[in-house]
């Protein structure tokens, strides 16, 4: 019996079709472009080397451009929980992504701080 269940569900998984998921436009920003498509960005024409945890975050400054992410909201968008007290997730990953986005640009910041607040991505020149 634990064989036919088995080779049913071998049989059930390779007729699944998956379905394309749209992963949204690029966006371009300065010299950062933002491909959620292949999850990587670019600055000044070269790969920044993000994860796919900082993609996100720096996609999901993006599209609010200019507004103010809290941590809280980040935190929610991101990881799909509250933040608790003293958590600095995702002040480690702002951190990260500045070392591999800001400091490779040529001409421009990117991540910006709202002390106490939270985040927002807007370009402000060097």
């Amino acid at each position: 019996m634990k064989e036919l269940v088995a080779r049913v569900r071998a049989v059930s998984r390779r007729g699944l079709r998956v379905e394309q998921v749209e992963r949204g436009e690029p966006i371009e920003i300065e010299e950062l472009w933002l491909d959620p498509r292949e999850v990587q960005a670019y600055v000044d024409g070269q790969t920044a080397s993000l994860t796919p945890t900082e993609f996100r975050l720096l996609y999901a400054l993006a599209l609010e451009r200019g507004r103010v992410l809290t941590r809280d909201e980040l935190m929610q968008r991101l990881w799909g929980r509250k933040m608790t007290y003293r958590d600095r997730t995702v002040d480690v990953c702002v951190r990260k992504l500045r070392e591999k986005v800001d400091r490779q640009s040529s001409r421009h910041t990117f991540v910006q701080t709202r002390f106490g607040v939270g985040y927002r991505l807007e370009p402000q020149s060097k």
